[in-house]
C-alpha cells in the first residue's frame, strides 16, 4: 500500500481527492489546518498543521508521494501568500530532496501564471503549457516561483515533480453562481452598473467593448480525477499540464441555454478589464489520459437538481 501525503486536504479539490485515493487503496496522510467534519476523516491519518509549519518533516516521513494542494489566494495579504505558497512549497521540496526515497511531488499551480481573465488583452488561441508566464497578481507570481523551485529541485536533486496548472476550479453550485450571483458585478462599467440588480436575472458579462466573454473553468470533480491520473502516470514527472474542463464556454450562449431551463431572463452587461481565454488540455489528454466529463451545462444541470432536493 502506497502512502500519500495530501496538503490542503480539506480544500475544494483536496476533499474530493481523498475519497478517490481511498477507493484505490492508498494510505492517505491528510495535512489539515484545523479539525473538520469530513466524512473520510476517520479513514485517513491526520497530521495537524499549516504551511510552512514545523511538521513538514514528520508528515513526509516515509511517503511515496506528496500531493501539494495547500495554498491561499487573495483577499489575504501578499505577505501571507508568500509565507504559505512560496515558503511552504520550498519546505516540501527541500524535505523531498533530503529523503532517501524521493517521493513524487504533485504541485498545484494555476492558470494565474498566464494572467487569464484579467490579461492585458484576449488570448487569440488556446493557452498551451508553452505560453509565456505573465502573472498580473501576486498569487500568480507565487505559483510561477513555485514552479521555478520545482524545476530547480527536479534538475539538481532528482525530485520527481508534476506541475498541474488548474484553471478556475469550482463546485457545480459555484458555477451556477457565476450566472445567478453575478461575481463580475464589481467590474461593471458605470453605464451598466445596475444591470443585474433584479433577482430573476441571469448575468451575461461581456468585455468592456461589448464583445462576448469566453471563459474556461473546471468542475472540481474533474480536477480531483486529474490529480489521481497525474499521481499514477509513469510519464507525468518532469512535465506541466493544464487542467481544465472539456471546453471553454461563452456566457452569452450558455446563459441563453440556462434561461431556457429556468425561465429567467438574460441581461448582458460590459465589464472592465476582462478578456476571453481558453486553455488547451491536449497535453493532459495525451500524456495523462485525462478525460474531463463535466461540461459547463452538465455542472449547471447538476446544481439545479441539487437545489431542488
Amino acid at each position: 500500500m502506497k502512502t500519500v501525503l495530501l496538503t490542503g486536504a480539506s480544500g475544494r479539490i483536496g476533499r474530493r481527492v481523498v475519497p478517490l485515493l481511498l477507493e484505490r487503496g492508498y494510505h492517505v496522510r491528510a495535512m489539515l489546518r484545523r479539525a473538520n467534519s469530513e466524512p473520510w476523516l476517520n479513514l485517513v491519518e491526520v497530521m495537524q498543521g499549516a504551511l510552512p509549519g514545523e511538521g513538514i518533516e514528520a508528515a513526509m516521513s516515509g511517503v511515496d508521494a506528496v500531493i501539494h494542494l495547500g495554498g491561499i489566494m487573495p483577499p489575504v495579504s501578499d505577505d501571507e501568500v508568500f509565507r504559505t505558497n512560496i515558503e511552504g512549497t520550498y519546505r516540501i521540496l527541500q524535505t523531498a530532496a533530503a529523503s532517501e526515497k524521493k517521493p513524487r511531488v504533485l504541485f498545484a499551480s494555476s492558470d494565474a501564471t498566464y494572467c487569464t481573465g484579467w490579461s492585458l488583452s484576449s488570448y487569440s488561441a488556446p493557452i498551451t503549457e508553452d505560453t509565456e508566464h505573465h502573472p498580473a497578481v501576486f498569487y500568480g507570481l507565487s505559483k510561477v516561483l513555485g514552479e521555478r523551485m520545482c524545476l530547480y529541485f527536479e534538475e539538481l536533486h532528482e525530485v520527481p515533480v508534476v506541475r498541474l496548472r488548474f484553471v478556475w476550479t469550482l463546485e457545480a453550485e459555484e458555477i451556477l453562481d457565476l450566472f445567478v450571483k453575478a461575481p463580475y458585478r464589481d467590474y461593471l462599467v458605470e453605464a451598466d452598473r445596475n444591470a443585474w440588480d433584479d433577482s430573476d436575472v441571469i448575468a451575461v458579462p461581456c468585455e468592456e467593448d461589448g464583445s462576448p466573454f469566453t471563459e474556461h473553468v473546471c468542475d472540481v470533480r474533474d480536477a480531483a480525477m486529474a490529480v489521481v491520473v497525474a499521481l499514477e502516470s509513469d510519464a507525468a514527472p518532469g512535465h506541466a499540464f493544464n487542467i481544465a474542463g472539456p471546453e471553454p464556454f461563452r456566457y452569452m450562449d450558455t446563459g441563453a441555454e440556462l434561461a431556457s431551463i429556468t425561465g429567467m431572463r438574460t441581461i448582458a452587461a460590459r465589464c472592465r478589464g476582462i478578456h476571453s481565454y481558453a486553455l488547451s488540455i491536449e497535453k493532459a489528454r495525451a500524456v495523462l489520459g485525462y478525460r474531463p466529463q463535466f461540461r459547463v451545462m452538465q455542472s449547471l444541470q447538476d446544481a439545479l437538481a441539487n437545489n431542488k432536493k
